[in-house]
């Protein structure tokens, strides 16, 4: 008795974008806009990069761990940061591997991704904030720490990924040449 094919909803900021995963979503396997509740993997195309991370703040924990997020980062401290948010599992669009297996664990709820930066859990949900846009003030807030908090654990992150500065850290997770 064979298994149904795996239901997935893909949500990207273009469809366009829908191209990056036309391998993954031309699989016997796969059902592109699955149909049923279960058993639906949710996934998020981080095009361009940092949209995921807006997508997720508007998303409960429930959508989250039914959500794969596929980004072109390969940062570790990136990918980690997307990860924070308790999603099933984040994967390169690169690594077509990675996104079936995290479809599979998607589907059922199940983390399938491990953390591969030093980043302590509030250190990365500053960074997320600082991906955001945020300054120091606001991130406080929404951290609910203190100004002074919030810049140790900037200056945790700086030190514990060779940084010199917020800027560098934001054009070296999204992988941009400053050169």
């Amino acid at each position: 008795m064979s298994q149904p094919p795996l239901g997935i909803h893909v949500r990207s900021s273009h469809p366009t974008f829908l191209s990056l995963i036309q391998d993954v979503m031309e699989r016997p396997d796969v059902e592109p806009f699955g149909t049923g509740k279960d058993g639906v993997a949710h996934v998020l195309l981080d095009f361009p990069m940092t949209w995921a991370l807006y997508q997720l703040e508007a998303l409960d924990s429930v959508q989250r761990a039914r959500t794969l997020v596929v980004t072109q980062s390969t940062h570790p401290a990136y990918l980690d940061s997307l990860a924070s948010y308790h999603v099933s599992g984040v994967a390169s669009s690169t690594d077509t591997t990675r996104i079936v297996a995290g479809l599979y664990a998607a589907a059922s709820a199940t983390r399938g991704y491990h953390y591969a930066s030093p980043l302590t859990y509030m250190e990365l949900r500053t960074v997320r904030l600082i991906l955001m846009g945020y300054d120091t003030r606001r991130a406080s807030v929404d951290l609910g720490v203190t100004p002074k908090t919030v810049n140790a654990h900037v200056s945790n992150v700086l030190g514990k990924l060779g940084y010199e500065s917020r800027a560098h850290l934001v054009v070296g997770l999204l992988g941009v040449d400053p050169q």
